[in-house]
């Protein structure tokens, strides 16, 4: 029986060796397709994930700043009550009283802004008066 000659029996080897490899190629190409669809899965899931994040901080920030607010208005009052205790001015007369102060601080201002006007001529008066003199001389 010569070389080239196959009997039956190898003919069979053969071909479970055949369906061993295509077993393997077909694991092979079941695996990596299981691996893209759950790729994509978790990219969506990074994404829900992600959208949700924002939802829960955009939420948490408008939490934040309304107790912000609150708790302002909270101190301030306790700090009028607690200046109304100690001085015995109620808010509306310190209010009144520091528009007084604005009021006499921007009349004071004024006051100095003319009297530098004054200063200013007199200054330029003089220094004409000194080059007259020194141009005489």
């Amino acid at each position: 029986m010569g070389i080239f000659k196959q009997t039956s029996e190898d003919i069979i080897k053969e071909k479970k060796l055949y369906n061993i490899w295509f077993a393997g190629l077909g694991a092979y190409a079941k695996s990596a397709e299981e691996i893209n669809q759950l790729s994509g899965k978790s990219q969506s899931l990074f994404d829900e994930l992600v959208e949700r994040g924002r939802a829960v901080e955009l939420k948490t920030k408008e939490r934040v700043h309304t107790d912000q607010s609150h708790t302002s208005v909270a101190i301030e009052g306790r700090m009028h009550q607690m200046v109304h205790k100690f001085v015995g001015i109620d808010n509306e007369r310190l209010d009144r009283v520091n528009d007084k102060i604005d009021q006499l601080t921007a009349n004071i201002e004024a006051l100095l802004a003319r009297q530098q006007e004054k200063i200013k001529p007199a200054a330029n008066k003089s220094t004409v008066a000194k080059e007259a003199l020194t141009t005489l001389a």
